[in-house]
């Protein structure tokens, strides 16, 4: 198996078990994408590889082995709905200040989503920088570097009472990719080579000659 897929599953893994009910993991365990399941179960975390670069020189080995920087899209995708101190909104008794006030302090949904998408991003972000090969559960080495590249964040988009808002981190990371022997025939122990030679050669004079006769010549 290739190496990016081996990380990919590593990376969702420990996006999974590192959640603690912060955000759900697509892959880890499934969810839905309505905006009011999307808000029910706290924000979801995807990651998908996106694309992979070799190489000129290495690629053009046989056998390799092979440099491969990758790029995994680690998706953020939330919703939020507006916050307001209903206390004041709801009393009888409060004054036109009290009312005023408490308006003034209410967050809109767009800017509650803002929020929780920066709160996510540094979560997420420490998760996986802070994180080495050990603790991905591969094997020393495995990846030689890693950084994220860039962070965006999309326009938040309303959906009922809700406001929803995505993002992406791109998670970069250096492994090396290993093939088996290229062009190689392995015969089985106790097993015979086909001898694929040819038994007749021709001579200038287009008569056939086979070496087992030892030079006795013979129509075409």
């Amino acid at each position: 198996m290739m190496q990016f897929r081996t990380i990919k599953t590593a990376l969702t893994n420990l996006l999974g078990a590192q959640a603690a009910g912060r955000y759900t993991v697509e892959g880890y365990q499934r969810q839905s994408h309505s905006a009011e399941e999307i808000l029910n179960n706290l924000r979801h975390v995807s990651v998908y590889y996106v694309s992979g670069a070799f190489p000129e020189n290495e690629s053009a080995l046989e056998q390799g082995p092979y440099d491969h920087e990758m790029t995994f899209r680690v998706e953020l995708l939330l919703s939020a709905d507006s916050k307001a101190d209903l206390t004041a909104l709801t009393n009888a008794n409060a004054t036109a200040a009290q009312y005023a006030a408490a308006l003034a302090a209410s967050l809109p949904a767009s800017a509650n989503a803002d929020s929780i998408f920066d709160e996510l991003v540094d979560i997420v972000w420490n998760i996986l920088i802070d994180t080495p090969n050990r603790d991905l559960g591969l094997a020393q080495y495995t990846i030689e570097r890693r950084w994220i590249r860039n962070v965006q964040k999309e326009h938040p988009l309303p959906r009922g009472e809700y406001m929803v808002l995505a993002g992406t981190m791109d998670y970069v990371c250096r492994a090396i990719e290993k093939t088996g022997a290229v062009g190689v025939v392995i015969t089985p122990a106790g097993a015979h080579a086909l001898d694929a030679s040819i038994g007749e050669t021709a001579d200038i004079t287009g008569q056939t000659q086979d070496p087992a006769l030892q030079g006795v010549k013979s129509s075409p």
